[in-house]
């Protein structure tokens, strides 16, 4: 139904946007790897969009790439696996990837993302893995400047968590191994990667 949205962006989270498009404002859910391409606020943004509807909810997602936007379709179409998961798969890995994982059978890999089990693992394996094509690189993404206070970082990555529906407390103790391990300088990106690789 909608193919991209172009706005200014006048709210900014690693989980979620809000773009005013002719005095509207849409919320829009996001992985962490369109997060990191986004411009500052108030600049002007396009995204590629896909309108999930469900009886009891409607919500647009966003992404930076088609590729990332038509892997998460793909992702949608495996039983078990919902936009809470898709999203944090790619929030997790590079599309590029995730669609290398799948083609080469890689469970260990996949079992790295929150929410993916062997058994999902596998399953997304059987169902995907002659839909997926490895036809190109992604644009790496541009990694988030270290924040210069690791307090203000943690409560970035602690929101961020919650809004994927993770709980508090658990996320809570997996972002406090990864400063342990990684140290104060770690960036939001990273410190969201690592910690749910650990949730």
């Amino acid at each position: 139904m909608f193919n991209y949205i172009s706005g200014i962006l006048t709210v900014k989270q690693p989980t979620s946007i809000v773009l005013d498009v002719g005095g509207l404002g849409y919320e829009i859910s996001i992985p962490l790897s369109t997060f990191q391409n986004l411009p500052e606020l108030n600049d002007k943004v396009k995204l590629q969009i896909h309108f999930h509807v469900r009886e009891d909810n409607q919500q647009l997602f966003g992404f930076f790439t088609k590729d990332e936007k038509e892997l998460f379709r793909v992702l949608l179409s495996v039983s078990g696996i919902g936009p809470k998961v898709a999203l944090a798969m790619l929030s997790s890995f590079e599309a590029i990837e995730i669609k290398s994982a799948l083609v080469s059978e890689d469970v260990s890999f996949l079992t790295q993302i929150p929410g993916i089990g062997k058994k999902t693992a596998e399953r997304l394996i059987v169902e995907l893995k002659e839909k997926i094509v490895v036809d190109g690189k992604i644009q790496r993404d541009k990694l988030l400047k270290p924040g210069s206070h690791v307090d203000e970082v943690f409560n970035v990555g602690l929101a961020a968590l919650t809004q994927l529906g993770y709980k508090r407390v658990e996320a809570d103790k997996a972002m406090r191994k990864v400063i342990e391990k990684q140290g104060k300088d770690i960036s939001v990106e990273e410190l969201l990667k690592e910690s749910l690789k650990n949730i």
